[in-house]
């Protein structure tokens, strides 16, 4: 298979994942008492995140889950998610899956959070094509953008998806994400 062939694949995997996080599912929740601030980010986690990193960026596999817990996600989104799910899309894409546990304040957050790495060339614009051009976002990565459910960040030839609507991406907030990508971005290394 061709290169151009295998990455028209891979974005067809990469739209397809970002489309079951957008299914439907059932809630119960209070409505919120008012405005959160998203917590800093930090970078904790697993000390061997580093070896799914290098994985990554010599193409190989990933386990994308390692990179960021359920409870770091919950933190910042203010949603609490429950099990991670990772899996190995194709050659050059990987994503973690944090289920949604419908525990929340706000009705609008019932997506699972859905985190890809991308590893193949030209992942930005791709994606920016499939799913932008969105609302620039500054200070993560060489480049960002914020879209419908989430943000894009390409981060040294890599690309970081985050999505899973939350209230936050209705108002073109994404502070959340940019706190999650941090995580992941140096975790990766």
């Amino acid at each position: 298979m061709r290169k151009k062939e295998l990455f028209a694949a891979a974005g067809v995997a990469a739209v397809l994942i970002t489309a079951t996080a957008c299914g439907p599912k059932v809630t119960t929740g209070t409505a919120a008492t008012g405005p959160t601030s998203p917590p800093p980010a930090q970078a904790s986690g697993p000390t061997a995140a580093a070896t799914p990193a290098a994985s990554a960026a010599a193409g190989g596999t990933a386990n994308v889950c390692s990179l960021m817990s359920s409870a770091q996600a919950s933190a910042i989104n203010q949603v609490t998610y429950g099990a991670a799910k990772s899996q190995h899309v194709t050659a050059g894409i990987d994503a973690c899956t944090y289920a949604n546990t419908g525990q929340h304040a706000n009705p609008v957050d019932i997506q699972a959070l859905t985190v890809q790495v991308i590893t193949l060339s030209g992942c930005y614009a791709e994606l920016r094509q499939a799913e932008g051009p969105g609302t620039a976002v500054a200070g993560i990565g060489d480049a960002a953008f914020g879209y419908h459910i989430g943000l894009v960040v390409n981060d040294g030839g890599r690309c970081i998806e985050i999505s899973g609507l939350t209230d936050a991406e209705l108002g073109d907030d994404y502070t959340h994400d940019v706190a999650m990508a941090k995580i992941i971005i140096t975790a990766l290394g």
